[in-house]
């Protein structure tokens, strides 16, 4: 008489499939998760170059403001000056025609 020494799989056969699913699922988890933080990271460096292009751009425009002030104070100072030479010469001129008159009389 041979005798039949088999176990019954049933109960183990499921236990491993059940086990092998659940570490499937923590691998894909863990998986997602990992690309979740990179494109966390890589969202983070986008953000950090934009803003510093944004500070950049304004320092730009703030120098062109700063520039076309100064611009406008040097072309002012130079009014200044042409409006205080055309009195002097205002003033020689009639002090020319003075002395001129003076001659004729």
């Amino acid at each position: 008489m041979k005798k039949n020494y088999s176990v019954p799989n049933n109960g183990l056969q499921s236990n491993d499939s059940s086990l092998n699913t659940g570490a499937k699922i923590a691998l894909w988890g863990s998986a997602i998760s990992t690309f979740g933080d990179a494109l966390q990271t890589i969202g983070s460096a986008i953000s950090i170059e934009e803003s510093r292009l944004s500070d950049i751009q304004q320092q730009q425009a703030l120098d062109k403001l700063q520039s076309q002030i100064d611009d406008l104070k040097k072309e002012q100072g130079q009014n200044t000056d042409a409006e205080t030479l055309n009195k002097l010469l205002e003033r020689i001129v009639k002090r020319l025609e003075k002395e001129d008159d003076a001659k004729e009389k």
